[in-house]
């Protein structure tokens, strides 16, 4: 193995490690958690109507109930949901 090839190893697996670490910092600022009204609204919902229950327990694995995941409950029972400001 020549040097420039263990160059470009060494860059490629510095590209990879950082790629890998700065991912949950990404996923952090990005995601946004919904508030207490918006729970209790998508809660009521969801007991409202029982075929959104499969989408309500597969949003509440990580035990946080995200925007987007709310979004798509309420969406599913044909309300619409206006963008938070």
């Amino acid at each position: 193995m020549n040097q420039q090839m263990m160059k470009f190893g060494a860059i490629l697996c510095l590209v990879a490690i950082v790629s890998f670490s700065i991912w949950p910092f990404w996923q952090w600022l990005t995601v946004k958690k919904a508030n207490a009204a918006l729970v209790a609204r998508t809660k009521a919902l969801v007991e409202k109507h029982p075929e959104l229950k499969p989408a309500w327990n597969i949003a509440m694995q990580d035990g946080v109930l995200t925007w987007d995941e709310a979004k798509e409950i309420i969406e599913g029972a044909g309300e619409k949901l206006e963008p938070e400001q």
